[in-house]
């Protein structure tokens, strides 16, 4: 038995779904340590992942900016299939400084659009060192793969790095003239991490930016490998696979419901969140579930926009376009079934070898690795790293890599997860030293 769907966009399931993630986040193996210095407080590397960081350990940030929410015409022309309607049109976010500054770039992590979350963070820290800030969506939205994708089909490196490079190029040239750009300096989070070497790399030898400051804020070492363990906590948290969706999101229901007996509304934040972790103990595997499915969500979602979008009839039969009113259950069953690892074997693959084109398995995941670019990280000075050693999406060995590439220029602090310490001060702290002149 599966779930069913009301006849929506892929993104309103998505939305629907992390609303009761939220609920599930309840869960927890074990109370952390309570961090009376001050230093990042929670030890295990999933709960931290979806917990992110109380507000007591926060940094001090502005939310009172002038944040614009701005459209570009579409880079490439192609029809906007009826379930895909909500992406468009294309957008980036900018915060302005008043007077004349260097531009930030900030590329998103997987499947995260211009008004990501973790972004809006970032560009917080940033404007108030001084820097115009320019957020932009990763390949992997769908809105990106509208308007803005040369292949519709994303996770070839470097397609992917060619069209963020003109997409940036794009951005610069819509600026309103009250931007003032003194230079240009890039970073990224997670996957936009792993691309902003990539962009840095093409742009040195094209020097149209000449990037003052790069920093890879928790980046992929192995792009394939990274996904490849998100896929086995989705496995290992879900034994049952999408059949076994609606038991388990009964079982968080449950745990909500032993938790929190009050009248009072509930605001799901970092400090709820928190609390209810200090509170309660279950099983690691729960945890890993809830990523895993998180991260199953977005993949589903771009399983789907992808297929539509390169006609490929893996999800949706060719030439039957779902219509407005168009149940998207079937669908969202097929997509949510693939892994990355079917993803890269059933569209990504057939969609570069089509016409008789020869694009290897070996090569593909080869173009996803910061080890083919490592002789120019090492002396790429004016890049850094900030990363956790306990970083879920990477191994033990891709920690040490970045820390033998990038030497003084890493930071790697013991705790935090994928992207949990973020808001924390001390890396706030060290990304606003990296980019302080």
């Amino acid at each position: 038995m599966v779930p069913t769907f009301p006849p929506v966009s892929f993104r309103r399931h998505a939305r629907t779904a992390a609303a009761t993630l939220l609920i599930g986040l309840l869960a927890h193996t074990a109370a952390s340590a309570a961090a009376g210095d001050g230093a990042y407080p929670i030890d295990d590397p999933l709960a931290a992942t979806v917990v992110g960081t109380p507000k007591a350990y926060r940094a001090s940030l502005p939310t009172d900016l002038p944040r614009e929410s701005r459209t570009l015409a579409p880079l490439v022309e192609r029809p906007v299939p009826s379930p895909l309607a909500y992406a468009v049109p294309l957008e980036y976010g900018l915060i302005a400084q008043d007077e004349p500054a260097p531009l930030m770039f900030i590329l998103a992590g997987t499947g995260a659009g211009a008004k990501s979350a973790k972004s809006d963070v970032i560009a917080r820290a940033l404007y108030t060192e001084g820097y115009h800030v320019v957020t932009l969506p990763s390949p992997t939205s769908v809105g990106f793969m509208l308007g803005a994708a040369t292949h519709p089909v994303p996770g070839r490196m470097n397609n992917d790095v060619a069209d963020i490079y003109r997409f940036m190029q794009a951005v610069r040239d819509d600026l309103p003239e009250r931007v003032r750009i003194t230079g240009f300096s890039l970073t990224g989070y997670s996957l936009g991490g792993l691309q902003a070497a990539f962009v840095d790399q093409r742009d040195r030898q094209e020097q149209v930016f000449g990037f003052e400051r790069v920093l890879l804020i928790n980046p992929a070492v192995d792009l394939y490998a990274s996904v490849r363990r998100m896929d086995r906590l989705f496995d290992t948290g879900l034994e049952q696979g999408i059949a076994g969706l609606p038991a388990f999101l009964e079982q968080a229901l449950g745990r909500f419901r032993q938790i929190y007996a009050g009248e009072d509304p509930i605001e799901f934040n970092e400090d709820f969140l928190y609390q209810a972790y200090l509170a309660t103990e279950t099983r690691e595997q729960d945890i890993a579930a809830i990523i895993g499915l998180a991260f199953r969500l977005w993949l589903a979602n771009m399983n789907f926009a992808a297929d539509l979008l390169s006609n490929s009839g893996v999800i949706v039969p060719v030439a039957r376009e779902p219509g407005t009113f168009t149940s998207l259950d079937t669908y969202l069953v097929r997509s949510f079934g693939m892994s990355f690892a079917d993803y890269i074997d059933e569209l990504l693959l057939p969609y570069y070898n089509k016409d008789g084109r020869q694009l290897t398995r070996d090569a593909l995941i080869r173009e996803g690795r910061l080890a083919r670019i490592q002789p120019y990280l090492k002396r790429a000075g004016h890049m850094g790293v900030i990363t956790s050693a306990d970083e879920i999406i990477l191994d033990r060995g891709e920690v040490d890599f970045l820390r033998r590439t990038f030497g003084e220029r890493a930071t790697i602090f013991p705790h935090g997860g994928h992207m949990g310490n973020l808001a924390h001060r001390d890396v706030i702290g060290a990304i606003r030293e990296f980019f302080r002149p």
